[in-house]
């Protein structure tokens, strides 16, 4: 379940990017006008439905691998009970469906090009409703991120807990374990410590250009928002590949033989060692790793 929900994420971030540029940065740099003026407000449209759509999935995606990480450590014997029931399939129905509803809500809209500092940006055309949708973005990025810090907060507490207490209750472990353990410790609080910057920093730019100042220039807007989301897009597949093992080593067999990698993807070893496997003793009984903006248990 890990991997589906990872690979899901992952495409909807390399959209995203395509839909950024094609959508926002090109008639911002007024590269291609004449057929972005020959579309209408058509591609525009697409542009601002495609980013809220991903935004929408993105933030559930990171719920998701939250809490499936979260389990394998503070519930690592039912951990696979768990992300192997039949109905956890529904999970993908979270993950996509509240950005679908997101998206969906601008199709009824009309939109118009604003000409600024040599480039275009695509602008709603009720300001009312702009100003309506722009507050439940921000209701609902407050919701992401409560839930992940609550999810990333109580998923170390546990770990560290856990590990304490197998530190005195058996010190008579293997010097090598121990440090295995730490490393795992160490690169956990990285990429937890490391998605909760970004999801915040994407938070706080909502909370500015939402609701404290709503008159930010469009030009501005739009710079700050293509940074954010480049760095936040491209932020998962690089903190998984520098701190999962597995994964590099999936990633290096992928390239020396496509067909080979891709076959696998679905019996590859899972990362569950990388992270929380500090929970249990026997190798056996691991389970974590993640995708990242919070790392995830493959299961």
């Amino acid at each position: 379940m890990f991997y589906q929900i990872f690979t899901v994420g992952i495409i909807v971030d390399v959209i995203s990017l395509v839909n950024n540029y094609f959508g926002c940065v090109f008639p911002a740099k007024g590269w291609f006008w004449d057929f972005y003026l020959s579309m209408g407000t058509f591609v525009g449209q697409m542009y601002l439905m495609i980013a809220w759509t991903a935004r929408g999935i993105q933030g559930c995606t990171v719920v998701a691998l939250a809490l499936n990480r979260a389990t394998a450590v503070c519930l690592p014997i039912k951990h696979k009970q768990i992300w192997n029931n039949k109905y956890i399939s529904l999970l993908h129905v979270f993950q996509l469906g509240i950005g679908f509803c997101i998206g969906s809500s601008l199709i009824t809209q009309s939109f118009y090009w604003k000409f600024e500092r040599n480039g275009f940006y695509i602008q709603f055309y009720n300001k009312d409703f702009r100003r309506r949708f722009f507050m439940a973005a921000y209701v609902i990025e407050t919701i992401f991120v409560a839930l992940i810090m609550i999810i990333n907060l109580t998923m170390v507490v546990a770990f560290k807990t856990k590990y304490r207490m197998r530190l005195t209750s058996q010190p008579h472990l293997n010097q090598k374990v121990m440090n295995e353990k730490q490393r795992q410790e160490y690169n956990l609080s990285i990429v937890a410590g490391l998605t909760c910057v970004a999801e915040i920093i994407y938070y706080l730019y909502v909370i500015y250009v939402f609701g404290i100042n709503t008159s930010v220039p469009t030009r501005v807007f739009y710079l700050l928002y293509d940074v954010i989301n480049d760095i936040y897009c491209g932020l998962s597949g690089w903190l998984l590949l520098i701190y999962s093992r597995s994964m590099r080593a999936h990633v290096t067999k992928m390239i020396r033989c496509p067909m080979f990698g891709f076959r696998r993807m679905r019996i590859m070893i899972p990362a569950e060692q990388q992270f929380s496997s500090a929970t249990n003793i026997d190798a056996n009984k691991n389970t974590s790793n993640r995708r990242v903006p919070t790392c995830g248990t493959p299961c």
